[in-house]
Formats: C-alpha cells, sequence, structure tokens
C-alpha cells in the first residue's frame, strides 16, 4: 500500500514539474512573441517604404526647390504652405501662402485638398529645418508632389535670413575637427513601434501623425551638441572621402548618403538605447532622413545649419554649390505679403542660374 502511494506521490510531483515547466516556458514565449510583434511593424514599415520608392535611398531625396522657382511658378497651380508660427506668417509671407501648424498637414491632405491637382506642394518655414522635416513625411507617403523650400524663407527674404541662416553660420571649429575613422556599431535590434495598424500603408500613417503631431521639428543646435557630445551616436551624412579630407565632428560615424539606411544596408547598427544626431553640409538633407528614421521609431535629430553651423568657410571653399553652402548672394528678397506691407518688394531674382529641382544635395 506505502509503495502504492509512494508511486502516486512521485508521479503527482512528477506532473507539477511538468506543468511549472511549461507554464515558464509559456510566459518566456510570450514575451519573445510581444518583443518580435513590435519589431514586425517595424519591418513591416521599412519593406513598403522600400518597395515603394524607396525615397531615403533614392536620388530624390531631398526633395528641394529653390526660391526663384517657385517664384516664377507663382502663376501655376501650386500651393504653398508656411509652417511658421502665426506672428511670423504674418509679419511677412509668400503671396497666396496659407499657415498651419505641423500637426494640421496630414488632415489637411487628406480632407481638404487634392494634393495631386497640384503642380507642386511647397512647404517653407524660417530656415528649412520644419518644412524640410515635414515634407520628408510626407514623401514617406508617397506625395511626390511635395518639395521644401531651399533655406526656407531665409532664402527669400533677407530680413528673415538676418534672423536665421546668416545669424547661425560659423567657424567655430575649424581646425578642431576629426580625421581618423570611426567604427559603426555592430548590427543590432530595429527599434519597436506600437501602431495598430497592419498594412505598411497603415502603419506608416499612423506613424507619420505619431511624428507630426507636437509639432517639434526636431533640430539639435551645435551649442546644444557641444554641451554633451557623448550623450548622442552622431552621424555624418557624407561621402568617406570627405568624412576624412574636410574632418568630422568628433566621435561622428560616416553613412553613405542615400545608400546605406535601408533593411539589407545598415539600418540595424544604428542604436535603438541613445538619440541620433545627423548632420550633412547645410542641415538640409539632414531634416529628411531624420523623419525617416522617427518613422521607423529611431530617436533621430537633425542638426541644425549643418557643418555651415561650425565650419563655413572650409563649406564655402570646398562645397561651393547652393545645395551644400549659404551664402548672402542666395538670398532672392522676393516679394512678400502682411498686415502692414501690401505693396511687394523689389524683384531680384537669380535669372541664368539652373539648379535642379529635385535631389538637392
Amino acid at each position: 500500500m506505502y509503495a502504492q502511494y509512494f508511486r502516486k506521490a512521485l508521479l503527482m510531483l512528477f506532473l507539477g514539474f511538468l506543468g511549472t515547466t511549461f507554464l515558464s516556458c509559456g510566459k518566456k514565449g510570450s514575451s519573445e512573441i510581444n518583443e518580435s510583434a513590435g519589431t514586425e511593424k517595424t519591418i513591416i514599415l521599412a519593406k513598403w517604404l522600400e518597395e515603394n520608392g524607396n525615397y531615403t535611398n533614392s536620388p530624390e531625396i531631398p526633395s528641394i526647390v529653390d526660391s526663384h522657382v517657385v517664384y516664377s511658378m507663382r502663376n501655376d497651380n501650386i500651393l504653398v504652405i508656411d509652417l511658421r508660427p502665426e506672428a511670423d506668417f504674418n509679419e511677412g509671407h509668400i503671396e497666396h501662402a496659407i499657415n498651419l501648424k505641423q500637426s494640421e498637414v496630414i488632415d489637411f491632405f487628406k480632407n481638404k485638398i487634392n494634393p495631386g491637382s497640384f503642380k507642386g506642394i511647397f512647404f517653407v518655414c524660417n530656415n528649412m529645418s520644419r518644412s524640410g522635416y515635414t515634407a520628408g513625411v510626407m514623401r514617406l507617403l508617397g506625395y511626390d508632389n511635395v518639395f521644401a523650400i531651399r533655406f526656407g524663407m531665409s532664402g527669400w527674404d533677407r530680413k528673415v535670413a538676418e534672423k536665421y541662416w546668416i545669424a547661425n553660420v560659423s567657424n567655430q571649429l575649424l581646425g578642431k575637427l576629426e580625421s581618423t575613422v570611426n567604427p559603426k556599431n555592430k548590427p543590432g535590434k530595429l527599434p519597436e513601434i506600437k501602431v495598430s495598424g497592419n498594412t505598411g500603408y497603415d502603419i506608416a500613417m499612423e506613424r507619420a501623425e505619431e511624428i507630426l503631431k507636437n509639432n517639434e521639428n526636431y533640430g539639435v543646435t551645435i551649442k546644444e551638441w557641444l554641451e554633451n557630445p557623448e550623450a548622442y551616436y552622431t552621424i555624418c551624412y557624407w561621402p568617406e572621402d570627405k568624412y576624412i579630407s574636410n574632418g568630422h565632428l568628433p566621435g561622428s560615424v560616416q553613412y553613405q548618403p542615400k545608400s546605406s539606411l535601408g533593411l539589407d544596408m545598415e539600418l540595424n547598427t544604428l542604436p535603438v538605447d541613445k538619440p541620433i544626431v545627423i548632420y550633412c553640409y547645410s542641415g538640409q538633407h539632414s531634416t529628411y532622413v531624420t523623419s525617416y528614421l522617427r518613422m521607423l521609431g529611431y530617436d533621430a535629430r537633425s542638426l541644425v545649419y549643418g557643418s555651415n553651423a561650425f565650419i563655413h568657410e572650409t563649406m564655402a571653399k570646398t562645397e561651393p554649390r547652393p545645395t551644400r553652402t549659404f551664402t548672402v548672394n542666395l538670398i532672392q528678397n522676393l516679394p512678400v505679403v502682411s498686415t502692414e506691407i501690401t505693396e511687394p518688394a523689389e524683384v531680384d531674382i537669380v535669372k541664368e542660374e539652373k539648379i535642379k529641382v529635385m535631389g538637392g544635395c
């Protein structure tokens, strides 16, 4: 009898052990499924973006138009969307422009206009930081007639330029840059995004609404960067030869423009647990890259004014094209309208210079 009881007790202990083991495995598996589910949505989005134009790694990025080109199209069916604060807009804006908050753009496109009916939709802000970021988001959603105006209103009106671009170019880091190559991170995991959608388009739209809703442009100034450079994973978004010859911000890592940030490229070398700062020549291309990375869940920011903010003299010598270096002779001084000024200012347009509309870097 005791032997039978002993065998029964052993059997119960064994079954209890198995039950505990299976339960613990079930909990572990559930955790892994939740984790992969978050990453799975990121992969779905990244694949959808790559299959639908692969904009970030295409020749079209950044889609920027010069001020005088927009002015020359003023009698065409175009739309200018000014993203500046209302006070700035009222002080002086492009004729017929409408003033929207960044958070209002997607609803405006979906419910207020037929975007495809316009020959071009042009975003503008004071320096092209906010407008480039917003145009980047809309391009990723498939609106291929959307552009940002180069240098923002600073390229249109000298008064604005004096407060923004002219006031922020500097040579404070001349002779203080690195020329050694810093290694990229080893490949790791992608960010996890929390969305309800399951298709690439639905996820993209949900993410776009999320990253535009707070009216932020996610720019970092060189002053902010210098206060704590170790806090960021800093990307120099230049070709490798210029990364070495021109020098780069200490600790920054080089990523090849238009060919490095894809699923089968080097996207998974970016950290998911640290802010990322991207800088380019003028801080305009980097705003578009920032919008792409934030769509995918990275904590990405763009260095405002790019290299012009710390080695402007070097940029003027080695990258004199208007796509990469700001100079005062690029200010078009085109007409603006405001509540105080109704007569257009004297027009001073560069008539002979031909600049490509797309692929501004």
